[in-house]
């Protein structure tokens, strides 16, 4: 794994949790390799002390807090946030598990919530539908390097790549399922995590994860994930630029000769494997051209016959829900699921479909796509299914 990779997912990894972490330290920092799960433990904490002064991990000086003082006919604004108010925007979990809150599921029902709620993006079984991201698999694949010529790259899943599952909690709590966020109970994102974790055959305390396996804030802080120390620590102090800034005296940047490297290495590889080259924005002019995999759905359709109106888009953003009938989507080509809903006249369905309806995301969730293409693919919807 590149550093590159490692030093930039452990800012999404551990940053909160290090700034969570307010303890002053004096003493020399510890040699780590990898971003431990306790802040507590981190070789560099989030305020020191300097020449008598608490320094924040930015450089900013601490300020002690101090009384406002208010004239008579002058106002104060602002009050103090209650715990409650607190308790209400403090809902990150800690990777150590600090935050997690009450709840519990058995996996067995975490997977019937999973189908329900997350199958259309992710697949039943974690293996991602359309462009969703995999959840599931990629184990030993970390050290592949994708290079061009279609060389087969690091498969990144939770189960392969994450350090740790508490945190994934946070986020499915607040951001998931992508239509409707916030919609899953505590309980729900327990079951959903054991699921996962059971797809992705994690062991914990070298007992497979079964059906009846109950999941709550305990279980998962004794869960250890494969690339737990696959991350090098993050010293957020260490820059990464070391030039002083120039406060007087500067050079003239306009008196200073800028050098260019004229060398054009567009076309200074070929590929040993002819595979399509993504590259939205271009005009494809052949198979395998650089274009969008919407365009290239075009020339493949168009060499076949020509594409309906429609097609390539749906395919592109559509398909994944309502070829396979995911969470309720009616499913193209079937006359009985549409036929109820061609009722409502076309108004309706464009309506539903650019602003969205029930657990239909507005626009399918790819909000690139114009009204008038949303319109084309929703007549190419209905015609193929009356």
């Amino acid at each position: 794994m590149s550093r590159f990779v490692a030093r930039n997912l452990a800012l999404l990894t551990g940053a909160l949790a290090l700034s969570a972490s307010l303890a002053l330290a004096n003493e020399a920092p510890k040699k780590l390799s990898y971003t431990p799960a306790d802040p507590n433990h981190y070789p560099y904490h989030g305020v020191i002390e300097k020449d008598g002064k608490k320094i924040n991990i930015d450089g900013a000086v601490m300020r002690e807090r101090t009384a406002v003082k208010v004239k008579k006919g002058e106002y104060k604004v602002g009050t103090d946030a209650t715990p409650e108010q607190i308790a209400g925007w403090n809902v990150d979990v800690r990777p150590d598990g600090k935050g997690l809150p009450p709840g519990k599921m058995t996996v067995e029902q975490g997977a019937e919530v999973f189908a329900n709620n997350c199958a259309m993006c992710h697949g039943e079984f974690g293996e991602g539908a359309g462009k969703n991201p995999v959840l599931v698999g990629g184990f030993g694949t970390l050290t592949h390097q994708a290079k061009t010529g279609g060389d087969e790259g690091p498969e990144k899943t939770i189960g392969s790549y994450a350090p740790y599952i508490t945190p994934f909690f946070w986020y499915i709590k607040m951001a998931m399922p992508l239509p409707t966020p916030k919609k899953l109970t505590n309980d729900e994102v327990y079951g959903i995590l054991g699921y996962i974790l059971q797809l992705n055959e994690i062991q914990v305390d070298g007992k497979d994860i079964e059906d009846d396996t109950v999941i709550d804030a305990a279980f998962l802080k004794k869960v250890h994930l494969p690339n737990e120390k696959g991350f090098e620590y993050n010293n957020l102090r260490k820059p990464d630029t070391h030039n002083t800034r120039c406060m007087k005296d500067c050079r003239d940047m306009k008196k200073m000769k800028v050098m260019h490297i004229a060398i054009d290495a567009t076309d200074s590889i070929e590929p040993t494997v002819k595979v399509p080259r993504y590259n939205c924005g271009g005009k494809p002019l052949s198979i395998g051209a650089n274009g969008c995999p919407a365009a290239e759905m075009k020339i493949e359709s168009a060499s076949s016959g020509g594409a309906a109106k429609g097609e390539a888009e749906y395919k592109a953003s559509c398909a994944a829900c309502h070829d396979s009938g995911a969470a309720g989507a009616p499913v193209t080509g079937n006359k009985g699921d549409w036929a109820p809903r061609i009722k409502q006249g076309t108004a309706t369905l464009y309506e539903h479909a650019i602003k969205g309806f029930n657990g239909m995301p507005p626009k399918g969730g790819n909000m690139s796509l114009s009204d008038d293409q949303v319109k084309a693919i929703v007549d190419y919807m209905v015609n193929k299914s009356k």
